[in-house]
């Protein structure tokens, strides 16, 4: 008996003297709380989870991040196993992918929402070319992707593809928020084809993409747009704005000879600076006359020729 209370006593002592040399218990839950979410990496979650493994205290008030940690790594491995190609079928592998191709109609409002779930929580910093096409979830799935996106979310990613995936005017706003916030800091590339988000979806599209210091293409073909949308895609142009674009494509949507009057006065203006010659104004398949577009071709001509000369 006398034996075994000795134990006992020296086993509580030296818990207790565990306890008081951890420091990380001096901290609030709150406090405590925004450190383990700065590591609770949803494809790497072992941290984490060493974090909490630290002293005996730090089991109790982590607990329920824990749980929420452990939930999202079942997701995050059952998404690798249903979307990634053969390579990328483990979270490891996963996390430190450059290209992730989702070329197939299976992605889901739910598929959506774990890769933003993963973009959000840190997980692809290595991320710089991303693509999906043919999900008709996408205008669940963007505002879902979005969520809580910020300036930390796929720093790295420079091409962006989200072709034919039903994305309205709400996908379209939700983006637009998420760039607002930091969201792709380095998108260089944007495309965003054969989506219907038409006149609401550019006009909240058109004042974040504008501010994008690293974007050099984008391309709205057949996105329902009309020349309410050019207008705010490029009207009152500063000087900053969109000062790397060298290609926008229009082609395929309801732009007239008014929306062409705008794109020609954004030129004359100096805006668009980057576009250099007719190839770089992409607008066939429209209702703009011969004679409009042939003024917008002569407009970039000229700026090319003058480029030259200086």
């Amino acid at each position: 008996m006398a034996t075994r209370a000795t134990r006992s006593a020296s086993g509580a002592a030296s818990s207790s003297d565990e306890e008081s040399s951890c420091l990380v218990l001096a901290l609030s839950h709150d406090e405590l709380g925004v450190i383990f979410d700065g590591l609770a990496d949803p494809l790497q979650p072992v941290v984490a989870v060493a974090l909490s493994s630290t002293c005996l205290g730090l089991r109790t008030p982590l607990r329920a991040a824990l749980g929420v940690l452990a939930a999202r790594h079942e997701k995050a491995v059952a998404w690798c196993l249903r979307h990634c190609a053969p390579e990328n079928r483990n979270c490891a592998a996963l996390r430190d992918t450059a290209h992730l191709n989702l070329h197939h109609p299976r992605l889901t409002g739910g598929d959506w929402a774990t890769l933003g779930m993963i973009l959000r929580t840190r997980g692809l910093p290595r991320l710089q070319d991303l693509r999906t096409t043919g999900s008709v979830f996408g205008d669940v799935g963007m505002p879902a992707l979005c969520d809580g996106l910020d300036r930390g979310s796929a720093p790295s990613l420079r091409t962006l593809v989200v072709c034919s995936c039903n994305i309205g005017p709400a996908g379209a706003e939700a983006f637009a928020a998420a760039l607002n916030r930091g969201a792709f800091p380095q998108l260089e590339m944007l495309v965003l084809a054969d989506n219907p988000f038409g006149e609401q979806g550019i006009a909240a599209l058109g004042p974040a993409l504008r501010k994008l210091p690293a974007l050099k293409t984008l391309y709205f073909e057949a996105c329902e747009i009309g020349d309410e949308g050019v207008a705010s895609l490029v009207a009152d142009l500063g000087k900053d704005d969109f000062k790397k674009l060298q290609q926008l494509a229009l082609h395929a949507n309801k732009i007239t000879d008014a929306g062409a009057a705008k794109l020609l006065t954004a030129i004359n203006a100096g805006g668009l600076p980057k576009l250099g010659n007719k190839d770089a104004l992409l607008f066939f398949g429209n209702s703009v006359s011969d004679s409009a577009a042939a003024a917008v071709a002569a407009a970039l001509a000229k700026r090319s020729v003058d480029a030259r000369r200086s």
